[in-house]
């Protein structure tokens, strides 16, 4: 019994060597657009849902499992303006089809912060910065997610994985965008 259990261990412990997510898997994720912002306030507490276009260029099927991301728009002046954190989600990324771009919509939900003046003022300069028509704007994302890619027996799993300063441009539709 001892020798099946070597032999599971080395082939199980092979397969993680031999596997490894590409670094640049990344490089075929974008957001495309912020369709809309949806602010609440619940119990002395603002939560935002946040529409999403994201779109994928990659060939194989990706998923980020229980997501936490931290959320800041950057102006073209370089000043940070915090959003706030996702609660945890799943994203499915479809594979691109004939190099075509496959598009999906996610709806995030952000934890904002307290109801108070530090989380007040914030949010006007969100709304300053993203309502402006003429301002440029980049969404950044850090935090932690779980990488699995779509194999021909099921999901393939890295393990989790730290972004750091991801850099997107969407566009916005700013006539639509908060509720």
């Amino acid at each position: 019994m001892k020798i099946y259990q070597i032999i599971l261990f080395i082939t199980f412990y092979w397969l993680g060597i031999c596997y490894a997510i590409p670094s640049n898997i990344v490089d075929h994720l974008d957001i495309k657009a912020i369709k809309s912002i949806h602010l609440i306030k619940l119990e002395n507490k603002f939560r935002a849902f946040i529409v999403v276009q994201f779109s994928s260029s990659a060939s194989i099927t990706i998923k980020f499992k229980n997501s936490n991301f931290i959320i800041n728009f950057q102006d073209d002046r370089g000043a940070d303006v915090f959003l706030g954190k996702t609660q945890p989600e799943m994203i499915l990324f479809p594979a691109s089809e004939n190099g075509i771009d496959s598009l999906i919509e996610k709806k995030l939900e952000v934890f904002v912060g307290d109801d108070n003046l530090d989380t007040i003022n914030r949010l006007m300069n969100l709304f300053n910065l993203i309502g402006n028509p003429d301002s440029e704007f980049a969404m950044i994302l850090s935090g932690t997610t779980e990488v699995g890619t779509k194999t021909k027996r099921g999901w393939l799993y890295q393990g989790q994985v730290k972004i750091e300063d991801f850099i997107f441009y969407p566009t916005i539709q700013r006539e639509v965008l908060f509720k």
